[in-house]
């Protein structure tokens, strides 16, 4: 291994240019602390968080993180090798902020990430710009050296030694109770993030950060200092921030539509005349009101309506299904794709999840985007009931949609037979 030249050095680890064996330019990280470490027990313990950031890292897809190529973490100073970032998120911003179009896809894949990582129950801590890194087209998450394990199990450091985030997109809980935060803390360094991008006011760190424009009130509730008070989930994140993002400028909302916009803020409350209503209107107006109506289509929407009345809920979920197959901003599909497989598990009917199948596969086929393919083996793979894939397969051959279901599995690495057996059948 040859080094070519330092890229950066801080914290607890160097990072270096390489030229692999190979002949394949990469990027090595050795442990080796920017600070003077009192006791040689103090060291071990940064080492050994080195060694976990590298286990860490290696065990996650490469689809959403930085993967790790080679490692030797036997030594006094480890080390891991990582494919060469073509650019940090540090760069994007300033480019989003010169041409004045923000790139909604980045968004959307660090948005994945987090999801991803908050699934395996961890939360990340550290998460700011520079740990952000375009690789093979997709924006992926690296440096895991705070990430925090599952059930919160991590050696103590002093604080000294320990570092808690980056004090400018750090949480303010991470600052009173490191250990224990909780993944509301990265909520609020991506609202950081997402202030860097719109905003050009600096900030005050530890704060409910904000701004002007239609950006506000999003940047406000993922920064809320209390942390129950942010966005519960990254799909309710998703949803708002996309949503806003995708809605086309030209859409004139009409005053029927406005009125039931304000209605489904408390949908809660709905009987089923009201639901009745809803349908019958969703049924009958035009595709830009259905546009601005169905974006607030979330997924709490979706729980309460489906319990209400199957047969209003079979209705409201063709519809639904019918305008998913529609062309999108190329991350809002990802909103579209979480809602879709909602409403895939809310209902009995076969002909529904059948259809919402269906919508997925057109989706994912139409804008090429992997999130959406993955959401179609969600509901389509080995574990999805026979019954509902007989219905699926009949589908596919009464509406030649074969390639679209061949093309999904193609996109994500995986072959038609991953399918249901009854699905693979058709294909």
């Amino acid at each position: 291994m040859r080094i070519i030249e330092e890229i950066d050095s801080g914290g607890f680890g160097k990072i270096e240019k390489v030229e692999l064996s190979d002949g394949t330019i990469a990027a090595r990280k050795t442990f080796s602390p920017s600070v003077k470490v009192a006791t040689n027990e103090e060291r071990e313990k940064l080492r050994k968080r080195f060694c976990r950031e590298v286990r860490i890292q290696r065990g996650l897809s490469s689809d959403l993180f930085l993967p790790v190529l080679d490692a030797d973490l036997n030594g006094p100073a480890p080390w891991f090798t990582m494919p060469l970032a073509d650019k940090s998120y540090i760069e994007q911003i300033e480019e989003d902020k010169q041409s004045g179009i923000i790139t909604s896809e980045a968004l959307a894949d660090i948005l994945n990430g987090l999801e991803e990582l908050h699934r395996l129950d961890y939360v990340h801590r550290d998460l700011k710009p520079a740990n952000i890194l375009l690789h093979e087209g997709t924006w992926k998450l690296a440096d895991f050296g705070l990430a925090l394990p599952p059930n919160g199990g991590t050696s103590r450091l002093s604080s000294q030694y320990s570092a808690w985030g980056s004090e400018h997109y750090a949480a303010p809980e991470q600052y009173t109770d490191f250990s224990n935060v909780r993944p509301s803390a990265d909520i609020y360094s991506f609202g950081c993030i997402l202030h860097d991008l719109v905003a050009n006011a600096s900030r005050i760190p530890y704060q409910r950060q904000t701004c002007s424009g239609p950006f506000a009130p999003i940047i406000e509730k993922c920064t809320e200092t209390i942390p129950t008070k942010r966005f519960k989930t990254i799909s309710g994140l998703r949803s708002a921030l996309l949503g806003l993002l995708a809605q086309p400028n030209s859409i004139k909302i009409s005053l029927e539509s406005g009125e039931w916009i304000k209605e489904l803020d408390s949908v809660n409350t709905w009987t089923i005349e009201t639901v009745a209503n809803f349908e019958r209107y969703l049924k009958t107006t035009d595709t830009e009101q259905k546009w601005a109506i169905l974006d607030k289509f979330n997924e709490e929407t979706i729980t309460i309506l489906s319990k209400l009345d199957p047969d209003l809920w079979l209705s409201l979920g063709l519809v639904y299904s019918d305008w998913a197959r529609g062309s999108f901003d190329f991350s809002y599909c990802d909103v579209v794709a979480v809602r879709l497989l909602a409403i895939f598990k809310s209902t009995s009917s076969l002909e529904l999840k059948a259809s919402i199948a269906l919508s997925l596969a057109e989706l994912a086929y139409s804008h090429n985007r992997w999130f959406v393919m993955e959401r179609l083996f969600t509901i389509c793979g080995h574990s999805c009931d026979a019954a509902a894939a007989a219905r699926i397969a009949l589908e596919i051959q009464a509406e030649e949609f074969q390639r679209p279901f061949k093309r999904c599995a193609e996109g994500i690495r995986r072959t038609p037979t991953m399918f249901h057996p009854i699905i693979a059948g058709v294909l």
